[in-house]
């Protein structure tokens, strides 16, 4: 297989693409379908990251619609279903980019400007007409235009119905283009957020290695640092409704303060930041200054081992972060580096295909609902084995014989009082 003109493919090779098309296409209809279900199923899954990631699926599926028609139409370019196809995937296909971008802005207002779960709802109107009305304007357009000679933009794309390989300027400014600066743009987010995430770690990480207590007074025993680090347990998102504040001086190095599955990210905000205002670890004291042992009825004990905790979970907010952002930016790269490289082959060479380039595309490009449903179920991983459980025969069963509340013979058992407050607590963790 090598370098072949559009017009030199194979029935086989054809053939070879609508399968492959169409195999990928369906894997990504079934995640976005495992989605949309789990997601208005259980309000366990309905955190800000994952609300973004329902949005994007929304356009995934209706991006599949157009990959799954495959090669169908490329001999009946003036037909509806060309046409329909063209515009499906003009308008969706990049949509996802977009999101991610989303999804790291999110990451941004919560790191430096607070916005809380509330706020961060509030943006997604702008999201959606961003996403999804922006890319509509080019996309109708080009549905019903046409050059001098009657012909229209949309046309053999050699993979489907899209714009015609004459019009290769308009496949960058308007698709390829824009997907590219929103990619650099994302990334330079992340590597901002991870390069603040990875000095505050490691500034905590040498206070808490030494034997200072971590509480200090005012005046001769030194000055309490304002410098703070919140932990975020929702990518993005809802812990600042409920911070978790972080002293230096606390020794604190670690967090996800929820669960491992509310996957990214970390806020933190520097002495020079107007963002996060100074939040008390401990009551405060009149003077400002923070009790020593001998006057606070064991404060140095409790705030010893409250430091301790905040350590630990603000590694796991760090950890959980970077596993967003690198899950993230693994399925873009994946997505957008192959069929990238098989447009500008083809830009480079006249018109000509590379098929080995041209098989990556058919298989990466429909497959982005799937790689978001891996990300989905990887961030929401507890929630997603408390759904799976409920939804066993056996469990509905069991929930449809206590309708009337907890039987006798368990509702005051320890066992029954226990397994309550589990649940509760599984529960309000995941909201």
């Amino acid at each position: 297989m090598g370098r072949l003109s559009d017009g030199q493919l194979s029935e086989d090779q054809l053939n070879a693409i609508c399968v492959i098309e169409r195999t990928c296409s369906v894997l990504s209809l079934l995640g976005c379908v495992f989605i949309i279900v789990t997601f208005c199923s259980s309000a366990a899954f309905r955190k800000p990251i994952n609300r973004i990631v329902f949005y994007a699926s929304l356009g995934n599926m209706l991006a599949n619609v157009g990959t799954i028609m495959s090669v169908s139409y490329l001999h009946r370019l003036d037909s509806f279903g060309c046409r329909l196809q063209a515009f499906l995937l003009q308008l969706f296909m990049p949509a996802d980019a977009f999101w991610t971008l989303s999804m790291a802005v999110n990451v941004y207002l919560t790191f430096y400007h607070r916005f809380d779960a509330q706020r961060l709802r509030n943006m997604e109107l702008c999201y959606l007409l961003g996403c999804y009305g922006i890319p509509s304007v080019p996309a109708l357009a080009f549905l019903f235009a046409r050059n001098k000679l009657g012909q229209r933009i949309y046309g053999n794309a050699t993979l489907w119905c899209w714009i015609s390989t004459d019009y290769d300027v308009l496949r960058v400014a308007t698709f390829y283009g824009p997907v590219w600066v929103v990619i650099l743009v994302t990334l330079s987010i992340y590597v901002r957020a991870g390069r603040t995430i990875y000095q505050k770690r490691r500034q905590l990480y040498a206070l808490q290695s030494s034997d200072l207590d971590p509480v200090r007074v005012e005046g001769e025993a030194g000055v309490a640092v304002g410098e703070e680090a919140t932990a975020a347990p929702e990518a993005a998102a809802e812990s600042a409704s409920r911070p978790v504040p972080v002293r230096r001086l606390a020794s604190f190095s670690g967090g996800d303060s929820q669960s491992a599955n509310s996957a990214c990210p970390v806020r933190t905000s520097s002495p020079g930041s107007s963002a996060v205002p100074d939040e008390q670890l401990v009551p405060p004291v009149p003077d400002g200054t923070v009790r020593h042992a001998g006057t606070a009825q064991g404060a140095p004990h409790r705030v010893s081992r409250s430091a301790r905790r905040r350590v630990h979970e603000l590694n796991n907010a760090a950890s959980s972060y970077a596993k967003c952002a690198l899950l993230f930016f693994t399925a873009i790269l994946i997505t957008w580096i192959p069929s990238s490289a098989n447009r500008a082959y083809s830009v480079a060479h006249q018109g000509d295909v590379l098929v080995p380039l041209l098989y990556m595309s058919a298989f990466v490009l429909p497959l982005q609902g799937f790689w978001n449903a891996i990300i989905y179920a990887v961030m929401s991983w507890g929630a997603c084995k408390s759904w799976l459980r409920d939804c066993r025969p056996s469990r509905m069963r069991a929930v449809s014989g206590v309708v009337g509340g907890i039987p006798a013979g368990e509702g005051g058992s320890k066992h029954g009082r226990n397994k309550a407050q589990f649940k509760t607590s599984t529960v309000g963790q995941r909201l």
